[in-house]
């Protein structure tokens, strides 16, 4: 095929055009295998060591030591020699488990006279605003709020009960300070 005027042949490799795309640099790269994209789902040495029994109980104790759950053997030995965690774990549980609205009240009295420190766990701090108890409601949001002061509080991993219940302590709340507290909180978080 020659084009107008009499030239050359489009697909003739003399002139450098042949009609097909060039490989970027990433491309051949990746063909190499020297990609700095080279995802570690494509390498089988990696996907063969995250199959193996141990690699899975590695990150188990990884995401325990993180999550707040029940730490190995050999961690908890060196983290939690007392076992003060595991008994704090159990505490929040029994209070979390409560078969009632007064039972629950009077575990969460209970757990903070032994525990004087709330956890920053945003769940339970959530449901102590619920409480009938001026003072624990105070506590809560106070650590609401460092929790928040310290990027540990992000909208996306918020209760979602949290903004109602910040809401309603805005409008429910006899203490001026704590109706400012929990509206500030709320436009920070949500």
């Amino acid at each position: 095929m020659t084009s107008r005027g009499g030239g050359r042949d489009r697909d003739d490799d003399s002139t450098g055009f042949t009609g097909k795309r060039k490989k970027t640099f990433r491309e051949l790269d990746a063909q190499r295998g020297k990609s700095k994209y080279h995802s570690r789902q494509d390498d089988p040495q990696q996907q063969r060591i995250e199959r193996s029994a141990s690699y899975e109980k590695y990150k188990q104790a990884a995401d325990a030591l993180f999550t707040g759950g029940a730490l190995p053997e050999g961690l908890a030995a060196t983290f939690d020699p007392e076992g003060k965690r595991k008994e704090q774990k159990a505490a929040m549980k029994r209070v979390t488990e409560a078969p009632d609205r007064k039972a629950w009240a009077e575990r969460v009295v209970e757990y903070l006279e032994k525990y004087p420190e709330l956890p920053n766990d945003a769940f339970f701090c959530d449901s102590l605003l619920d409480h009938p108890k001026d003072r624990i409601v105070d506590k809560a949001l106070a650590k609401l709020e460092a929790m928040q002061a310290e990027a540990l509080l992000p909208r996306e991993k918020a209760p979602r009960s949290l903004e109602q219940r910040l809401r309603t302590l805005e409008m429910t709340s006899l203490d001026s300070d704590v109706q400012a507290r929990a509206k500030a909180l709320r436009t920070r978080v949500f």
